[in-house]
């Protein structure tokens, strides 16, 4: 059986991450209980993730493994117990005042709609209740869910999608709490003191040095040994403890942020106190801010004092990053969402609501892992293939033991896979009817049909080199060229994972997915690289409360049967927003009121020379921004000294180097 992975989450936007991972993490293991699901997701072992524990009246309850690190006042309306409202003092309590007293108390956050729905849904008694009660009462709960997004993501029908599709009074997922209906130990929850507005505007947002006032020694180097590190360390403990065999740790982390110091500090701790368990961070970026700062940070015109000051603070910050946080890591992913949906044909969102963009993030990173949480267990569409353990996946991953940084491709949904016509007739044994299929209960009719018939050569089929979109900013993944070898883009280890795989008919057999992933890896420029695949049978389940990203193109379990939208009227057609829709775009338009219940996902993680730009950028931009007298001041003000810039520096240098000499060798 799969080893315990224990999850920490450092930042508002990750918490935002976090949520949707968890949901996502519930919603599979959901899908246990449900008669036609459960061989499925037998498949995948939910302990490794989740602790059960004595809950009330001895029933026993499931609580993640994780740790969020968050500043006080990032959960609303929700409050653990480190948030407890202290009692404000009365006026003959203050011994040294005599005068009047008066206490002013903000209204305290109310509970999204959602929550209170779903709170209210925990104590009905189903058994008792009539089909026709239980349907209005999912009904209300899906409204509700529904408010936490209520304009979605619009499209502009250029793959630009519109900032301006949800009014900031329409915006009802605020914190992350809103949506997360997952219930944690209230020790998993660590507030800091500070100030908070919105994931992206709090107290630590100011850079990496913002986390100074939490160290009793200074925050530049991590070398402060205050009371809060040694508590946070306790907290990562406890779920450690809490292990019969852990495999080690997935770090969400808003490294460009005060919360990235505090993550290297913590994490210092850590990995020395837990030597040989892998540590594999995914370091979480805005989306477009990487562009933003390649372009130069403006399209023409002059820069004003305050962007230029900003763009220093995430330069120096990336470099920070790099340095500190990176070599803690034994995987080291930056992520970002794609600015434009451009590069997601099948996904309509808005890049400027972390809502959105932290649910693109959370499906790579639960699918991208998934190969480590999986059993041997058999289900209708046959045993998952390609299951390894997180150490092993780190040593694939780093060849050679050297580079740590790896980039992360997404398919979401994945296209359907080609596949034979006699592998499709197995397929279709009668005896084989998974409920995700064509023709089954609750599939949409759009995707049905004469089996085998009405999709076949319709459905929109898999690229590798164009439907894997990159999260991770500056690595396209398509560099390789047509000389392979000696491009810089040249792959050095892969790790495929596509779960709930799909043809034109539908489900497909996880033996008849692997041959056709390989048909379509053998397409691709030669890579000298070592390459693992992994093919499960459990798609990945949409929760109720993901938002509404999905275009109308995608069906019900995730077949794409219109062609991707590339036009101004195929785009808007298929989301149903005017212009013309083909006879087939809008045959596969699910059903006024249906949902996207399950979607086939494939993921990339990639170790690839296309790092060496990356990093030299990143040393670039240092230089640049080190150099100057608001950087340098900047650096002081964050506990670094002239010598301690000159070491950065040469670190980066060193980085460079070596991809240098690996190219010589």
């Amino acid at each position: 059986m799969p080893k315990e992975i224990v999850t920490l989450s450092f930042g508002s936007y990750a918490s935002f991450c976090s949520a949707h991972y968890w949901n996502l993490q519930d919603e599979a293991a959901g899908y246990s209980s449900r008669e036609e699901w459960s061989g499925y997701a037998a498949c995948i072992d939910h302990d490794a993730l989740f602790l059960e524990t004595a809950g009330r009246n001895g029933v026993p309850a499931y609580r993640p493994r994780a740790v969020f690190f968050d500043i006080t006042g990032s959960s609303g309306g929700v409050s653990f117990s480190s948030d407890a409202v202290a009692v404000p003092p009365s006026a003959a309590s203050v011994s040294s005042w005599r005068g009047a007293c008066e206490v002013h108390r903000a209204d305290p956050v109310p509970r999204s709609a959602f929550l209170e729905r779903l709170s209210e849904h925990e104590d009905l008694d189903w058994e008792a209740m009539g089909d026709e009660e239980a349907a209005k009462q999912q009904a209300a709960l899906e409204a509700a869910a529904r408010q936490l997004d209520p304009g979605g993501g619009r499209d502009t029908g250029s793959g630009v999608t519109s900032t301006t599709s949800v009014s900031s009074s329409g915006i009802a997922a605020r914190y992350w709490t809103d949506f997360c209906k997952v219930v944690f130990n209230p020790r998993a929850v660590y507030s800091l003191p500070g100030s908070w507005t919105s994931p992206y505007e709090h107290s630590l947002a100011p850079g990496w040095g913002a986390a100074m006032d939490l160290f009793d020694g200074g925050g530049g180097r991590g070398s402060g040994g205050s009371g809060l590190v040694e508590d946070a360390v306790d907290r990562v403990r406890y779920m450690g403890e809490a292990c019969d065999s852990l495999a080690g740790f997935q770090v969400m982390v808003d490294d460009l942020t005060g919360f990235g110091a505090l993550a290297a500090t913590v994490l210092e701790e850590v990995v020395e106190e837990y030597s040989g368990r892998p540590l594999v961070l995914f370091s979480l970026r805005p989306p477009g801010q990487w562009e933003q700062h390649q372009n130069g940070g403006s399209a023409g015109g002059p820069i004003s004092t305050a962007s230029a000051t900003a763009r220093a603070r995430d330069d120096l910050s990336q470099a920070l990053a790099l340095t500190r946080a990176a070599e803690l890591a034994a995987l080291y992913v930056p992520l970002s969402a794609p600015a434009t949906s451009a590069s997601l044909p099948y996904l309509s969102y808005n890049a400027t609501l972390p809502y959105h963009s932290s649910a693109i993030l959370a499906c790579g990173v639960d699918t991208a892992l998934l190969p480590t949480r999986l059993t041997g267990a058999r289900s209708p569409l046959g045993e998952p293939l390609g299951a390894i353990d997180l150490h092993s996946m780190v040593r694939l991953l780093r060849p050679g033991g050297i580079f740590n940084l790896v980039a992360l491709h997404l398919a979401l949904p994945c296209p359907s896979l080609p596949v034979g016509v006699q592998q499709l007739q197995q397929q279709l044994d009668e005896r084989v009817r998974p409920p995700h299929a064509p023709g089954a209960v609750g599939a949409t009719a759009a995707s049905g049909g004469p089996r085998g018939q009405a999709l076949h050569g319709n459905a929109t089929q898999l690229s590798l080199g164009a439907d894997l979109a990159s999260l991770t900013p500056g690595i396209s993944g398509r560099g390789d060229g047509p000389g392979g070898l000696g491009s810089r883009g040249a792959s050095r280890a892969e790790s495929y994972c596509l779960r709930g795989c799909r043809t034109d008919t539908g489900p497909v057999s996880t033996t008849s997915a692997l041959e056709a992933l390989d048909l379509l890896l053998l397409r691709q420029p030669h890579r000298m690289c070592v390459r693992h695949r992994c093919i499960a049978p459990m798609p990945l389940a949409v929760p109720l409360p993901f938002p509404q990203l999905f275009r109308g193109s995608v069906s019900q379990h995730g077949d794409l049967v219109a062609p991707k939208p590339n036009s101004s009227s195929t785009a808007a057609g298929s989301t149903g927003m005017g212009g013309t829709s083909s006879p087939l775009g809008l045959a596969a338009a699910r059903a006024a009121g249906e949902s996207v219940q399950s979607v086939p996902v494939l993921t990339r993680l990639q170790a690839t020379r296309e790092f060496e730009g990356w990093v030299r950028r990143v040393r670039e931009l240092w230089a640049h921004a080190a150099g100057g007298a608001a950087g340098r001041a900047m650096l002081e003000g964050w506990g670094f000294g002239r010598d301690d810039a000159m070491e950065i520096g040469a670190q980066l240098e060193d980085i460079c180097a070596a991809f240098a000499d690996e190219d010589e060798a």
